[in-house]
């Protein structure tokens, strides 16, 4: 039961280690999965606690045994670290997950330093988001997908909202609020729908 979802996250820290989360999350259709990823990213670069948030806290979203599919640590310089934006490794990765209706990819990167730094410094922030099964029409008849298959394409995070659920959840409140929260922290999505949209 539910809209199952998930966040495949790859974070580069300071020092060049990266590490890879895949990430079931029931209910993250609609503009859901965009609310975690704006309150975990509100929360890091904004929390004046000691010690401060770093990039190891990073959208840790529902974090138990049950939510949390895989996760891997790589070496500064590996050959094996996966570029979770190219649609072979989506594939894998997602098909790892109980999941009928996508998800969010999001890629960020510290800034390299030689020493640990006191906060969090982002040098790089792309997202973007697929979606599964439930959004795209097959045909049992001639058993071909209709259109888009899951897990095929990546849109912006407008572009999800107006498909997931039909876009009822596409409230133009939430569309403005969307973009302009993008802009303002200069944050990249990917998208195959459109050329890659630049931060201006």
């Amino acid at each position: 039961m539910g809209q199952r979802t998930a966040f495949l996250i790859k974070r580069t820290y300071w020092n060049g280690k990266v590490n890879i989360r895949l990430v079931h999350h029931q209910w993250g259709i609609g503009r859901v999965m965009h609310n975690h990823f704006i309150r975990d990213f509100m929360e890091m670069i904004t929390d004046r606690s000691y010690p401060r948030k770093t990039l190891k806290d990073f959208m840790k979203i529902i974090d138990d045994e049950g939510s949390l599919y895989l996760e891997r640590n790589f070496r500064k310089g590996s050959m094996s670290i996966p570029d979770v934006f190219d649609k072979k490794v989506i594939k894998r990765y997602f098909n790892r997950t109980d999941n009928n209706n996508g998800g969010m990819i999001i890629e960020i990167t510290e800034k390299q330093s030689d020493k640990e730094p006191y906060s969090l410094d982002i040098d790089d922030l792309k997202i973007g988001f697929i979606v599964g099964w439930e959004e795209c029409d097959y045909d049992y008849k001639t058993e071909k997908w209709l259109g888009d298959e899951p897990f095929e394409k990546l849109y912006t995070g407008e572009e999800y909202v107006k498909i997931s659920c039909e876009g009822q959840y596409a409230y133009p409140e939430f569309i403005q609020m969307w973009n302009g929260f993008i802009k303002q922290y200069e944050i990249e999505e990917i998208t195959d729908t459109q050329e890659v949209k630049q931060v201006a």
